[in-house]
């Protein structure tokens, strides 16, 4: 053996390699010696919600539908205040009213133009077509302020050449809305109030007009009214316009857009003069919320039923899903048919709006008590489950804190696209006449009308709770597959 000690080599080096004397000692390699870096040790653990949330971030698509349920779900809620009108709010001399549209510059008399929105005031010209017009410059209008929630409101229009006549006839109707002689003391003052308002050189004035007061219901209430020249109702945000109740907790005016003075259907009206957007905000809140009140029962009831029948197996799992095939065996919407038939007809909007969610969730449950039987037979071979039982955990607490926790992620998905038939089945079964009735809200009651042809022809913004529909069920399929994609491990995402 050749002695290699003197010749530039490490003696003590067990690799045998030449070294350089001159070389800079720079450390150990941190490619070979940080293990930590390479194999993750170093890092901080992260939750697998975290891991779902960052690839739900990177789900163009399930961002998009999150976006658009939360508008929708938050409009609802707040439909109250971002309506124009209440939900039973009713102009019987306006129906099929098309929507208005809003001219934003005003011109003053002097001619400047400033920022002021308004829409014309419009009057049925043709009863049988349903076709407006807007009214002449010269009219007169009261409309009565009501303080009082479901008050019917006065809206008397006087359009006649003579200023006499017209104010004659405004004083009749709001004699005939308070029951009041037109020789009554306060009508006096009403009448000088016209006068006022016609010597007025504004062509489009808005006087508002304290009549009286008088006692309902044992309370005094002060008789107030807007008196309007002209043809223009001016729009105001954060305006105050028909009383409302938010929520049941109180009462309240404040609107984010509001024309006082009327004549404001950004969708246009009903059939009855009702104003659609507002039916829109507030039936959301029923054709929204049964669709996850009715998913959460049906998942409740899939995964009880699903999970005892996976786990004890024998003569239960037998007996419990040979009752789920049963109920798959019926045509769904034929059962939904011969379920709400079986009820007493002459029910209260809370009763029905209940029933629906009982019946969609006890037409839904089967199909996922199947797929959770076969998962919760793989689960509990497992050996975290074998511990459990050998530890002596009985038999339901196995279930729901081992066996159930272990088929979230498929449940969680499986409920984004479940939730859009339940809001299909409210939907047809309002459509039919079996689901919400008057004078409640909801979007297959509003779209009950569109079942006759001249009037989609003639009047197409009454499928619009249509759309809403479609864009509530798109939603939440984009919302489904952003949560299916960030669950799933083999995703692109």
């Amino acid at each position: 053996m050749s002695d290699l000690t003197g010749a530039g080599y490490d003696q003590d080096g067990p690799t045998g390699l030449p070294v350089d004397d001159n070389a800079t000692d720079l450390g150990p390699d941190p490619q070979i010696h940080d293990t930590s870096a390479r194999e993750g040790i170093g890092d901080k653990s992260v939750s697998m919600w975290s891991v779902y949330v960052r690839r739900f971030r990177k789900h163009t698509l399930g961002k998009v539908g999150l976006g658009l349920l939360a508008a929708m779900y938050l409009a609802a809620l707040f439909a109250d205040v971002l309506s124009p009108f209440t939900m039973t709010w009713m102009n019987s001399r306006k129906p099929y009213h098309s929507p208005t549209r809003i001219t934003w510059m005003y011109t003053r008399p002097d001619g400047s133009r400033t920022f002021r929105p308004f829409v014309y005031e419009q009057t049925i010209t043709n009863i049988a077509f349903r076709e407006y017009g807007i009214l002449p410059e010269r009219t007169i209008r009261a409309i009565t302020i009501e303080t009082r929630m479901l008050a019917n409101e006065l809206r008397a229009i006087s359009y006649d050449r003579d200023p006499a006549v017209r104010r004659t006839h405004l004083m009749t109707e709001v004699a005939r809305h308070y029951r009041v002689p037109i020789s009554d003391p306060m009508m006096d003052g009403l009448a000088a109030a016209i006068d006022r308002l016609e010597a007025d050189p504004d062509p489009d004035a808005v006087h508002r007009f304290r009549l009286g007061s008088r006692v309902v219901g044992d309370v005094e209430t002060e008789l107030e009214m807007y008196l309007v020249k002209g043809n223009k109702n001016f729009l105001e945000f954060f305006g105050k316009g028909v009383v409302y109740s938010f929520l049941g907790l109180f009462d309240g005016h404040r609107r984010l857009v509001v024309a006082p003075t009327g004549g404001f259907f950004p969708f246009g009206t009903d059939h009855l003069g009702r104003d659609i957007l507002s039916r829109l905000l507030h039936g959301a809140r029923l054709s929204l919320s049964v669709g996850l009140l009715g998913a959460a029962i049906t998942f409740v009831i899939g995964l009880i039923i699903g999970g005892i029948a996976g786990y004890a197996g024998g003569r239960v799992d037998n007996a419990l899903m040979r009752m789920s095939e049963i109920v798959i065996a019926f045509p769904s919407f034929y059962l939904l048919l011969a379920l709400r038939a079986a009820f007493p007809p002459n029910l209260t909007s809370v009763q029905v709006y209940l029933l629906i969610v009982i019946i969609l969730s006890l037409v839904g449950w089967a199909s996922l008590a199947r797929i959770i039987r076969g998962m919760v037979l793989s689960i509990k071979t497992e050996d975290f489950v074998l511990a459990a039982r050998t530890l002596g955990l009985s038999h339901w607490k196995i279930i729901r804190k081992h066996v159930l926790p272990n088929t979230m992620s498929f449940v969680i998905v499986q409920l984004t696209l479940t939730i859009p038939s339940f809001i299909l089945g409210e939907s047809a079964l309002s459509v039919l006449g079996l689901g919400i009735s008057e004078p409640q809200s909801s979007w297959g009651l509003m779209l009950s009308v569109a079942r006759q042809y001249r009037v989609v022809r003639d009047f197409p913004w009454i499928l619009v709770p249509g759309f809403m529909i479609f864009l509530a069920i798109l939603a939440w399929n984009f919302f489904g597959d952003g949560i299916r994609d960030s669950v799933d491990p083999r995703s692109k995402h």
